[in-house]
């Protein structure tokens, strides 16, 4: 076994002896596309399918094919198997958003709400004995007094105040110094950024509210784990080096490089980050001086459409040292919707550390993985990535050159717009800035090892 692996796992082990953690779990859902319309041969709203193609496989509340949004028996599945998967030390629920299929996009603000309400039933029906802390998504109604009403089942009074306000809130937990800090990412996405003096003035009101608490965190020696449903970053597809004015962001470029000036200044108590809205299993890292400093989990969506790309539904499980919140693992599971027999059954698809041969997980053991997807000297790593990055969907992995594998590693290491577009523009830049690291590493590395002979 390599040395260096041998160090970093008696040094977890070292870790979780002196820090006596607390083994708990927490469900992460995501990007649900709820189309009430999915079983209406008068609408299919949530549906896409080529010209002149009439015939719907999905029927009856079956999924056949990926063409669809969610439907209410998808939904109901996904319930009933986190119900039957309750492990006894089960926290909380993160759930980040888009809620709703874009379909509903011209529907009133009524009937937005009473289908939010139905899935809210059904998750306060699953998760009866825990809490589930909520982000909003660009397709889902904005704050308001009604979704106060609707979650206030879940959040304490002060989360409330600021969620009615700006759809943003924090949450101390009371047993343990970790802080889960929710975002509205869409105050600082695309056109809410820039459509009215409303939205500006929640989103600057969310920059200030933002500081304040993670100084305060601080303050209290918390650790903080951010969720929102977009994160920092850009799209991971092949076509995201295009010259587009965000580089392939979710966010606004000033919105995208502010946060990540926050997260490289709080690094030091940001335990996690926790995402949607790609559809896809991705991470993304953070550097600070070439060294990574914080990560991003990037969880895939219940709806097996996608907007560019598509996937099969998702759902994922984390364990976590419920007293700190250092994340330890994750289990993610999968539906196949093209089962030749129809059936509905949800499976493992991998264990994050097991799959990737992943001692802890950390910065650093990302940004090695990061490397080892891009390698050309083996290309198992990046074949592993790319099945999961879709949750398995059938793909023909010889469509990714060695320049579409450069991209996904850009994406993964290059949050930064700016960033990104010269790492994808220049190859061998991208590569010697990460030689650089990776000596810097070494020599570490053999300091470390000097100190302590």
């Amino acid at each position: 076994m390599n040395p260096s692996r041998v160090l970093v796992y008696i040094i977890g082990l070292l870790w979780l002896h002196l820090t006596d953690a607390k083994i708990g779990y927490f469900w992460h859902i995501t990007d649900l596309h709820y189309d009430p319309f999915h079983n209406s041969p008068e609408f299919h709203r949530g549906c896409k399918h080529s010209r002149g193609n009439t015939e719907h496989s999905h029927r009856n509340g079956r999924h056949r094919d990926h063409t669809c949004d969610s439907s209410w028996s998808l939904i109901q599945s996904a319930a009933a198997f986190m119900s039957e998967r309750h492990p006894d030390t089960l926290e909380f629920v993160l759930w980040t958003g888009d809620i709703l299929s874009s379909s509903m996009e011209h529907m009133s603000e009524e009937f937005k709400l009473e289908a939010v309400r139905n899935v809210t039933d059904v998750l306060s029906r699953t998760f009866s004995s825990q809490f589930v802390f909520p982000a909003l998504g660009h397709n889902d109604p904005p704050p308001s007094r009604r979704l106060v009403d609707m979650w206030m089942q879940w959040l304490p009074t002060e989360a409330l105040r600021t969620f009615e306000t700006g759809g943003y809130y924090t949450i101390e937990q009371s047993h343990s110094k970790l802080r889960i800090v929710v975002l509205n990412s869409v105050l600082w996405a695309g056109g809410a950024a820039r459509s009215d003096g409303s939205h500006s003035h929640r989103g600057r009101a969310q920059w200030d509210w933002l500081e304040d608490v993670l100084l305060e965190a601080r303050k209290k020696k918390e650790m903080v784990y951010l969720v929102a449903h977009a994160g920092p970053g850009v799209e991971e597809r092949h076509n995201a080096g295009s010259s587009s004015a965000s580089g392939g962001g979710e966010l606004i470029p000033s919105a995208n490089a502010r946060l990540l000036h926050i997260i490289k200044g709080f690094s030091d108590i940001i335990a996690g980050q926790f995402y949607g809205h790609r559809h896809a299993d991705t991470f993304r890292l953070v550097y600070r001086d070439g060294r990574p400093v914080s990560w991003a989990l990037l969880a895939p969506s219940l709806t097996p459409r996608g907007a560019g790309s598509i996937s099969n539904p998702g759902l994922r499980l984390y364990k976590f040292d419920s007293n700190t919140g250092k994340v330890l693992d994750y289990t993610q599971y999968y539906l196949d919707v093209t089962n030749s027999r129809g059936e509905v059954h949800w499976a493992v698809e991998y264990n994050l550390t097991q799959y990737y041969g992943l001692r802890e997980v950390s910065a650093t053991s990302l940004d090695a993985l990061a490397d080892k997807i891009r390698s050309h000297n083996d290309r198992g790593v990046f074949t592993k990535y790319i099945t999961a990055l879709r949750v398995r969907h059938s793909h023909d992995i010889s469509d990714c050159d060695s320049a579409c594998v450069h991209v996904h590693y850009c994406a993964i290491t290059r949050a930064d717009y700016h960033e990104f577009r010269a790492c994808v523009r220049n190859p061998a830049s991208a590569l010697a800035s990460r030689a650089a690291h990776n000596s810097a590493a070494i020599l570490l590395h053999a300091i470390l090892i000097l100190l302590t002979s």
